[in-house]
């Protein structure tokens, strides 16, 4: 059954080992700059009650007729594939913008599994399948928050894993018993992962030495689980409410995920030496994956766009022919992604073993490659809408001292159809997006889901040159 917001941030009181600026938080959802993240999750356990919500966040289970978070069931058709898209989007707008990734990240982490166990039993007659379909009825009947460890710290990234001076700088199976097996090493960057029920371990590539190919999930508080988070520059430079319109209500953080000798039940154990199929559980996850990513980012974009356009206006400068220009950019930026996962999920695949409807990986890494190489583009236009006061505005305080806001009132006047005060909150609204969500978001849009040279990859390996290849060839031929 799904839960609630206050019933999910119950659970986070388990003891974890959080550090946050070298301390120990004793319990995550009263710490006062983690607390944001959580309540920001638990936003997303609340929306499950939304009944205006379309599509729905709560459906029922057409076999046990309970009430689960649509996020894990399974596509098996074109219509779920999109509506997964539109409710991503429709979440991330209702969330301030901000992508909220629980049950979204480890599901798509899910689907992967569900394909490629079913091709890992059928080749080497394991029992895979069914570990992760109980995982998988699991966090859906008990309504869990999951996200995916995948990104190992890699050490120097010219050598292979069972090349590192350290054996640790990818995760690995350490020992192998007879009721599970203990792992060690680290995962880097994993959003969101302090404030998560369960994390869901995968790799990050194709594996040669067997004690590399792991798959695994364990509850956030497992002995032996150690996570320390990035500071949360964008929270603590947020001085007034002002300041932070998003941030100090919907945050996410991100933290590196330490395993020294983590037991695993074989239950809970979904590759475990299979060198073979690490590659392709990673790949699969990563389609997924940049899926979601094109959905959030198409709300993200929007929120983009809307702010260029009435920050123009409050300028007075919206008719220009070159903020005109800026605004198609924008435009562009966020219909180029939701186009591309829309098609993505009208020219889906299907799996053949599970019957798992998947997105379209040329679509999903257009959309993806797109969103990659013009976010910093698309900061440019917005900042032109804008002009220096993006940056240098007043503060909050200053705004809120009654002795000086007519002074601000009067000199940060612009077009008279926008009052000064709202002109003044846009400035603000815009510092915390280029000001303090400027060096995360800059890295997390060009680098997040995958890098700009994995969709390059991706790109290349799946485009179907043939037929264009005939023309080229037949043309050659008649030439010659």
């Amino acid at each position: 059954m799904v839960r609630t917001g206050e019933q999910y941030l119950a659970g986070l009181r388990d003891g974890r080992r959080v550090f946050y600026r070298g301390q120990l938080v004793e319990d995550v959802t009263q710490h006062p700059i983690l607390r944001v993240p959580c309540t920001h999750s638990a936003f997303l356990f609340d929306l499950q009650f939304d009944r205006d919500l379309s599509p729905p966040l709560a459906v029922e289970d057409g076999r046990t007729g309970e009430t689960v978070c649509s996020f894990y069931q399974v596509p098996t058709d074109r219509e779920a594939l999109r509506g997964r898209a539109e409710l991503i989007e429709e979440t991330t707008k209702r969330s301030g913008a901000v992508f909220n990734i629980v049950k979204v990240i480890g599901s798509d982490a899910l689907f992967a599994l569900r394909i490629v166990s079913r091709a890992l039993d059928q080749a080497k007659g394991t029992d895979y399948a069914a570990r992760v379909q109980a995982y998988h009825e699991k966090v859906s009947r008990e309504d869990l928050a999951t996200v995916v460890a995948q990104t190992d710290v890699k050490g120097d990234r010219s050598l292979r894993p069972q090349q590192q001076r350290d054996p640790d700088l990818y995760v690995r199976i350490k020992e192998r018993r007879p009721d599970g097996i203990v792992v060690r090493g680290a995962k880097a960057h994993i959003t969101q992962a302090p404030v998560a029920d369960e994390i869901i371990v995968i790799p990050s590539r194709a594996m040669t030495d067997a004690d590399y190919a792991v798959a695994f999930a364990v509850p956030a508080n497992a002995p032996g689980l150690t996570m320390i988070c990035r500071p949360l520059l964008e929270l603590e430079g947020a001085r007034h409410p002002l300041e932070g319109p998003r941030v100090l209500r919907h945050a996410l953080v991100e933290a590196l995920v330490i395993f020294e000798d983590v037991f695993v039940p074989w239950e809970r154990v979904f590759l475990a030496g299979e060198t073979e199929f690490a590659g392709p559980l990673a790949h699969m996850f990563a389609l997924w994956h940049r899926y979601t990513a094109i959905s959030y980012r198409a709300a993200q974009a929007d929120l983009i766009a809307a702010l260029g356009l009435e920050i123009a206006e409050a300028n007075g400068i919206a008719d220009r022919s070159h903020i005109r220009r800026d605004l198609v950019d924008l435009i562009l930026f966020a219909e180029i992604q939701r186009m591309a996962a829309r098609v993505a999920a009208s020219e889906h695949k299907v799996d053949g073993l599970t019957g798992v409807c998947y997105p379209n990986p040329l679509y999903v890494n257009i959309g993806k490659l797109y969103s990659n190489t013009h976010y910093l583009s698309a900061l440019q236009a917005l900042i032109d809408c804008a002009g220096g006061l993006a940056i240098t505005a007043p503060s909050g305080d200053d705004f809120a001292n009654p002795n000086l806001r007519p002074l601000l009132e009067k000199y940060l006047a612009g077009s008279p159809q926008v009052s000064s005060e709202k002109r003044f909150k846009l400035f603000l609204m815009l510092r915390e997006l280029v000001g303090l969500l400027g060096g995360l978001e800059s890295v997390t849009m060009v680098h997040a889901e995958g890098s700009i040279e994995a969709s390059v990859i991706e790109l290349l390996r799946t485009y179907d040159f043939a037929s264009s290849r005939v023309l080229v060839d037949r043309l050659v031929g008649e030439t010659a």
